[in-house]
């Protein structure tokens, strides 16, 4: 299964964005029973448009993504995951994808 997450910095905070994405978030993620990659990509403006989110990651979960989810919240609830400020609320989206 695959733990996609769709996020955007906030305005002029790109590099404290990615600094924490890279270095803090991502082995909070991989600390956790279950997630064994991280791929982040970023997005690039189609026929002039603006993408509608900057960064996608893409998590590979073996096992149950359910599990994994309450870890994340669980975690996120106790201050092992950490959020940036950097990061805006309002343009992230978490989806789940198993493959065809």
């Amino acid at each position: 299964m695959h733990l996609i997450v769709f996020s955007s910095p906030r305005e002029g905070m790109d590099a404290e964005y990615n600094t924490w994405y890279d270095e803090v978030h991502i082995p909070d993620m991989l600390a956790i029973p279950g997630v064994t990659s991280c791929t982040r990509l970023r997005a690039e403006p189609v026929g002039g448009q603006a993408p509608e989110f900057a960064y996608l990651a893409d998590y590979v979960v073996d096992g149950d993504v359910g599990a994994v989810l309450g870890e994340i919240k669980a975690r996120s609830a106790d201050g092992r995951i950490r959020l940036s400020p950097a990061i805006d609320p309002t343009a992230t989206k978490v989806t789940v994808w198993e493959s065809h």
